[in-house]
Order: structure tokens, then sequence, then C-alpha cells
């Protein structure tokens, strides 16, 4: 029937996984829960309570594996035909969520169940609360509308078969163990493969750790990717990632020079906002576009991969 998939780094997620096997448990219905450590130095012991509880096992990978292929190695271990996916930083807020997944069961070959966050930001992390609300924690009649463009695997559920055809890309591990876009790729395959996605209204809490400096610091890492890597040059990724097409068309009207001088010029004044307790979404989006000016003008030689 069920298995359900958290791939963790250095994130406790027993509560986590309690809450999901107590509702597993209420249904009455075949399930796994797999919990596979991705080397984490962090509450390895904390986590391996997880193996005391039925039909729920906490395994230690040999070696880092990334975003991408940890979860392509949780479906291998799965028994059962419908994966469902959780990112470690997620908390259940509704008794029927699992319920909710399987009563949509025969309406489409993924379920996307989305993401959600707090009412009001926290004290450290703003950045990512801001930014979460307003560009993740979307209803399902919006996320409907491009369903292939918003998925997030945060919280997913995929039939077995489909993701057995269509993995996560390992093609490169290089881009794949980086931070950034591996949802969008995932994404792609499935429009190109016409496989049938519904969203659906079944949010977790993403109960995030990151910082405002982490957060901003992986924003760029994934903007490089379009410097860094042929692929997410190609037109069909262009087109699914905004900051992506902006960027090309502002190279059309040969204003690269200008956002580098301007990147140069306002880059900690900007900063200094975003890691503030009242960040701008907006300077958010010129700090990143500017940056991969930059980037783009100072690392021409890494176009040739």
């Amino acid at each position: 029937m069920l298995s359900i998939l958290i791939p963790v780094y250095n994130h406790n997620c027993v509560r986590l996984v309690k809450d999901l096997h107590s509702q597993g448990m209420m249904l009455n219905i075949p399930f796994e829960i797999i919990v596979l450590d991705d080397i984490s130095s962090l509450f390895l012991e904390e986590n391996d309570a997880i193996n005391e509880l039925e039909n729920a096992r906490f395994i230690g990978a040999k070696e880092h594996l990334g975003r991408a292929k940890i979860r392509n190695e949780l479906s291998k271990m799965a028994t059962y035909e419908n994966l469902l996916f959780i990112d470690s930083d997620a908390q259940v807020d509704h008794f029927d969520f699992l319920k909710n997944y399987l009563q949509h069961l025969s309406k489409a070959d993924v379920l996307v169940g989305g993401m959600k966050y707090a009412l009001t930001p926290p004290m450290n992390n703003v950045l990512r609360w801001y930014y979460g609300s307003k560009r993740e924690d979307l209803p399902e009649k919006i996320r409907n509308q491009y369903p292939y463009r918003s998925i997030i695997s945060f919280n997913i559920l995929i039939k077995k078969h489909v993701f057995s055809n269509y993995p996560f890309d390992e093609t490169n591990i290089e881009v794949t163990s980086s931070y950034g876009h591996e949802d969008t790729l995932l994404g792609l395959t499935y429009k190109r493969h016409a496989v049938s996605i519904l969203h659906i209204d079944n949010q977790l809490i993403h109960d995030y750790k990151e910082t405002n400096e982490g957060f901003l610091r992986n924003s760029l890492i994934a903007v490089e990717k379009y410097v860094r890597f042929q692929k997410f040059r190609e037109k069909e990724v262009v087109s699914q990632i905004k900051i992506f097409k902006i960027f090309e068309l502002s190279k059309k009207m040969g204003l690269l020079r200008v956002f580098d001088f301007l990147y140069k010029r306002n880059k900690e004044k900007m900063r200094a906002n975003l890691l503030s307790q009242h960040p701008s979404l907006k300077t958010f989006d010129f700090y990143r576009l500017y940056y991969l000016a930059h980037f783009y003008l100072n690392n021409t030689d890494l176009l040739e991969k």
C-alpha cells in the first residue's frame, strides 16, 4: 500500500516519524517508514529510536548521496507501490494527512501535497519564512494551473512504477548533489512523458532550521548552476526557472555589465536588508539576478561545460 520515505541530514525527525506512524496504524493499512541518513554528524542517537517502531527503519548511508540520489535509493528500498516522499524538516498538523493521500490515489500518478509555514516569522530565520510564505505556500488551485512547474518534493506521492522509470536525474552527479532545482528537472521529465500530476490540499508545515545566511548562500549556489552546468542553459529548463528567463532576456538587451556594476556597488546594502528582520523579496530577486550577472561575467570558462 504505502511506503513513506524520508531523507535526513542533521535533523531530528523522530516526532515526524511518530506522527506518521500513528496515522498509519490508525488506518490499519500495510505501510512502512524508511528514513535514510545522508552521513549526518548530528541527531544519530535520537533518530536511531525510529528502529523501535513497528514497520519503521532508520538506515545510515555508506557514502554521501546528495539530494537527488538519496531519494532514488529510498525508492529502491521501498516495498509498496505508493511512494510518499517527505522531507525530514516537515511537521504534520492534521490527523487525516495520510488518509487524504489515500483518498486521491486513483486520480493521478503523482500527488503533490504542498507545504505551508507558521503564521508568524521566527526571530532568526525571517528571510526563509518570507520567501516560503509568499512563493511556496500556495493553494492547490494555483498550483494546478502549472502542475509540472509547481512540483516540490518536500511532500509528494509518486507511483513506484512511474518513479522507477523517471527518477531524479543522476546523469551528472555534480548537478544533483548540490543545492537547487532538482524538483524543476523532475517536473520537466514528467511533463515530457505526460505523467499525470494532481496538486491537492494536504500540506505539511516546513519546520526549517536554515538561517538567513544559509538560505541566502544556498540561493546563490542555485543560480550559479546556470553558469556551471550546460543542462541549466537548455531552453526547456530556462523556461521553467523565472530568474534564468529574466537573465537571458537581460543578456540579449546588453544589461549584464550594468547588473555587475550594481551588484558591486550595492551588494552590502542589499545583503544587510536580506539579513534584517524586514527583508524585501524584491531586493532578494534583484540581488540574485545581479549576482548571476557578476558570476557569469567572471566565470566564462565554466560555460564550456
